[in-house]
């Protein structure tokens, strides 16, 4: 048999806030032979994505963590190299959740096949996670109405800009909040969203008084903390909240108070529901027809934030927690 070898990022020790040199240690290992029903994949982009820092942490959370000595998680998609799985020959392309590693191992549990794109980056970033996460977060889980007012935030994130412009095709007015001026101005002059305010330089909450005089119907939460107060005293009467992701409190060790605006969950009758993207799976196959028709449609592109090199993916990771990305980013691999 011949030996495989991979590249992979490996679990080393907790994060106390960010993630660090010493979170995670890169070195070479030997892949086991294929069993039948798997295939060898060579990656071409890793996703990195805001979750990947609660994986890593001691919470009780919606799946197990990463286990202290294994690779690090992380959804990826490349090429065939090897197979013992027809529904995956060589040459073809897959993604699903594997590591942070040039050369996975997977099988039809873990792994779909991936249509083989010009620019396989941009399709990767919206099929894979921030797609779907915004498709369902926006229509299934928020139950999105035409020419609602809704509220996003980290807006010019992956997930927040294609729920701004999911919400636009649906006549909404879209107010987003992001981290910068330039981030402001993207989503207002390139994206077409109705107004943004910037949460470094605003009053959050007195923004979206202006911004949203009649109320908010929807509130897509990616960021939690003083942000999501502030939307939730605009709600107007039974008006949802999505919680999508709460990255404000991913890196802090110390208990985080909870909404103090919680009594407008009465006083407006709202409701608010958190959501994982990977309990929907049986509504994938729809939700990728709709994005692939909407992306040739020109009705939804997303601006990727591309990092070279497997051995810059904790750099990369960090920029999520840090606010200094600008839409997808991806780990391309040499």
């Amino acid at each position: 048999m011949t030996e495989h070898t991979a590249t992979s990022w490996f679990f080393n020790e907790r994060p106390k806030d960010l993630i660090s040199e010493t979170t995670l240690t890169l070195r070479e290992h030997t892949l086991p032979d294929l069993l039948e029903g798997e295939f060898r994949v060579k990656t071409h982009y890793l996703s990195l994505d805001a979750t990947n820092r609660v994986w890593l942490s001691d919470w009780d959370i919606y799946m197990d963590p990463v286990r202290l000595g294994d690779p690090m998680r992380g959804f990826v998609v490349g090429e065939v190299t090897e197979s013992r799985n027809a529904d995956f020959p060589v040459g073809s392309f897959a993604s699903g959740m594997a590591s942070w590693a040039d050369y996975v191992i997977g099988d039809a549990e873990r792994f779909t096949p991936f249509p083989i794109d010009k620019d396989l980056g941009h399709a990767f970033a919206v099929m894979s996670i921030a797609g779907p996460t915004a498709h369902v977060g926006l229509h299934h889980v928020g139950e999105l109405q035409d020419n609602e007012t809704v509220v996003v935030s980290g807006a010019a994130g992956a997930v927040g800009l294609m729920v701004c412009q999911m919400a636009k095709r649906r006549g909404c007015r879209v107010v987003g909040i992001a981290g910068s001026a330039e981030k402001c101005q993207m989503l207002t002059e390139e994206f077409g969203i109705d107004a943004a305010i910037n949460y470094k330089t605003e009053d959050v909450r007195d923004a979206l008084g202006s911004a949203c005089p009649d109320g908010i119907d929807l509130c897509f939460e990616n960021v939690g903390g003083d942000i999501l107060d502030a939307s939730l005293v605009h709600m107007r009467d039974y008006g949802r909240v999505v919680i999508c992701g709460l990255i404000s409190t991913y890196n802090t060790k110390s208990p985080t108070p909870g909404p103090y605006m919680f009594r407008n969950i009465i006083m407006r009758r709202l409701t608010m529901r958190g959501f994982v993207i990977l309990d929907y799976m049986d509504l994938m196959p729809q939700v990728v027809a709709d994005l692939g028709a909407w992306m040739q449609a020109g009705e939804l592109r997303l601006p990727l934030h591309v990092v070279d090199g497997l051995e810059n993916a904790v750099d990369a990771v960090n920029l999520l927690y840090t606010g200094g990305n600008t839409g997808k980013v991806l780990v391309r691999m040499h």
